[in-house]
């Protein structure tokens, strides 16, 4: 009963934004930028790197932020991230991708922009996102109430907001705006096409917000082409040759004829697009160095279109027909992205992704095609570094065990342990250079390298295993050749032998391999509490222990100093 009656604001809501839609004669699916009329899928590509938004299927995070790379081809995917929100639009601009995320509510009302950048890890041959484990946070966007779409040229992201239909209609007071905006609501839009100025919350009136250096700590506001007040659908998207993409607004104010504005350095350049009716563009996306338009059409030959636009100087732009996708190859709502491959259709069919490439020069659809996502295939455990550490390590214990046969087998009386806490004081002077050695390759800071540790994926834990190697190794060479490595030696301790004898270099060796696969495998060090004397794993199987060092071994002290120096070292 409580559910029912909270229900009740929701779908009132959602009816009233309907009728406000209807009145206003304006298109949900094209005014949302390809993907908002409905829960369905977003996208957005790079050139080789594509991303898409999914529902993910748990109330937690009910959305995936996933990946894939058009030179390997649509059948593998990999999930970047899960959000508890779907998002409102995402681009792409080679190997970074933005993210728009909506409004918690009306007392929140801006929308969060996020950021990361797709790095290829050369172990597993996998991208993951970086920075590690979160993401880079841009300003927010201000609060207009209906956000058109996003895209990214040359690494600037490009938004684009519709007008309010109240403030189309002199309606003063926008119920989104904040206290004051009452002016600039049904203040009329400029003529100028002039360069982007300081950023002011939302009007209402429909707005561009450009990131771009070297202020890249705010969204700088770009006055939108003459006649953008009055829109009431957009798409947005960007052409262009490689390294030199504009980006491009495809908008309406009636639904019938659709203009196309490009921003230049010199403001905007609009034309009209030469559109059949019942035509309606869902997508600008930039395919082999240019323009590609698609488009729903409605009638007798539904489907998709997909055609080329042309632009020349002082000429109306011209288009192209590449291919028609009938209805039958398609579902609504889906995402059209132009890949280094070629166009790829992307939509969802029982709840699975499904991608229709299209051949860039015959225009001939392929093959649709189901990506499997090969994310959950992977964790630090399967890890094949540490599969290889193992099985190394049990071979080597097989081959060295007759070397140690005659090696005491049980600790004698008055072998003093090492105490855990002086162990572990070892252990993280031991870990220091690797550490700093990780840093160093994989040029991430030490909150990344900390966060490699905790998420314990394959993607993102690269820099975490490769420090344990590096520290295994240092120590090992140390252990085997002195004894002690760098750590031991500063706390006072040593590996020996049951007896408290020198312990072997083979058993010293042994017990290096060894300490490997318990540093891969933190767990298994939890023996140390159990053995009397405080052997793991590494000290069962190569019969040795990690003692307090000797007093024989303390550098020779005066007769005053002796008992002091020989009681500090035993502390």
């Amino acid at each position: 009963m409580v559910s029912s009656v909270f229900r009740l604001p929701r779908w009132l809501v959602i009816a009233t934004a309907l009728m406000a839609a209807m009145l206003g004669g304006s298109d949900i699916s094209a005014a949302t930028s390809t993907d908002d009329a409905e829960p369905g899928l977003l996208a957005a590509s790079g050139g080789r790197h594509v991303f898409l938004i999914r529902p993910g299927g748990t109330v937690a995070a009910g959305f995936e932020l996933m990946h894939l790379d058009a030179e390997v081809g649509p059948g593998v995917a990999q999930t970047v991230t899960r959000l508890p929100r779907r998002p409102e639009s995402i681009a792409a601009d080679g190997e970074r991708c933005w993210v728009v995320l909506p409004p918690f509510d009306a007392v929140r009302p801006q929308r969060e922009v996020v950021s990361f950048r797709i790095v290829l890890n050369p172990a597993t041959k996998l991208w993951f996102a970086e920075p590690i484990g979160r993401f880079e946070v841009l300003p927010v966007l201000p609060q207009d109430p209906v956000l058109a779409g996003i895209t990214a040229t040359d690494d600037e992201p490009f938004a684009v907001t519709l007008p309010s239909q109240k403030a189309a209609r002199g309606i003063s007071r926008d119920r989104k705006s904040i206290p004051g905006d009452e002016a600039s609501a049904t203040s009329p839009q400029s003529d100028s096409e002039s360069a982007p100025e300081d950023v002011a919350e939302g009007s209402g009136a429909g707005a561009g917000f450009l990131i771009a250096p070297p202020e890249r700590w705010r969204w700088t506001n770009v006055v939108m082409p003459k006649g953008f007040e009055n829109a009431v659908a957009a798409v947005v998207g960007k052409g262009g040759e490689s390294g030199r993409t504009q980006a491009f607004v495809a908008w309406t104010s009636d639904d019938a004829e659709w203009r196309l504005s490009r921003l230049t350095g010199d403001g905007w350049s609009t034309s009209v697009l030469p559109l059949d009716a019942g035509v309606r563009p869902i997508g600008i996306v930039e395919s082999e160095g240019g323009i590609l338009l698609a488009s729903d059409i409605d009638g007798s030959e539904d489907g998709v279109s997909l055609d080329y636009i042309r632009l020349l100087a002082g000429q109306d732009p011209s288009m192209l027909r590449l291919a028609r996708i009938p209805a039958e190859r398609v579902t609504s709502p889906l995402a059209v992205v132009g890949t280094s491959m070629g166009p790829w259709l992307l939509d969802i069919e029982e709840n699975e992704i499904r991608i229709l490439p299209v051949d860039p020069l015959s225009g001939a659809p392929g093959a649709s095609v189901r990506p499997v996502d090969e994310t959950g295939e992977f964790s630090l455990l399967h890890y094949p570094l540490t599969g290889i550490a193992m099985v190394s390590s049990l071979i080597a214990a097989l081959l060295l065990r007759p070397l140690i046969e005659r090696a005491p087998k049980e600790p004698v009386a008055g072998l003093r342990p090492l105490a855990i806490p002086r162990r572990l004081a070892a252990l993280c002077i031991d870990f220091i250079p690797g550490a700093m050695i990780t840093v160093l390759v994989f040029e991430i800071d030490p909150g990344q390298f900390v966060e490699s540790f905790r998420t314990g994926d394959p993607e993102t834990a690269l820099p975490a295993v490769f420090a344990i190697f590096v520290t295994a190794t240092i120590a090992g060479i140390a252990e085997v050749l002195f004894a002690r490595s760098m750590g031991k030696a500063l706390v006072g301790g040593q590996v020996v032998a049951l007896d408290g004898s020198p312990a072997s270099m083979v058993q010293r060796g042994l017990r290096a391999t060894l300490k490997l696969v318990v540093l891969l495998l933190p767990p298994l060090g939890f023996l140390v509490l159990i053995d009397p004397v405080g052997r793991g794993m590494s000290e069962l199987l190569s019969r040795t222990c990690v003692a307090a060092r000797p007093a024989s071994e303390v550098p020779p002290a005066g007769p005053d100093e002796g008992d002091s120096s020989s009681s500090s070292v035993d502390g």
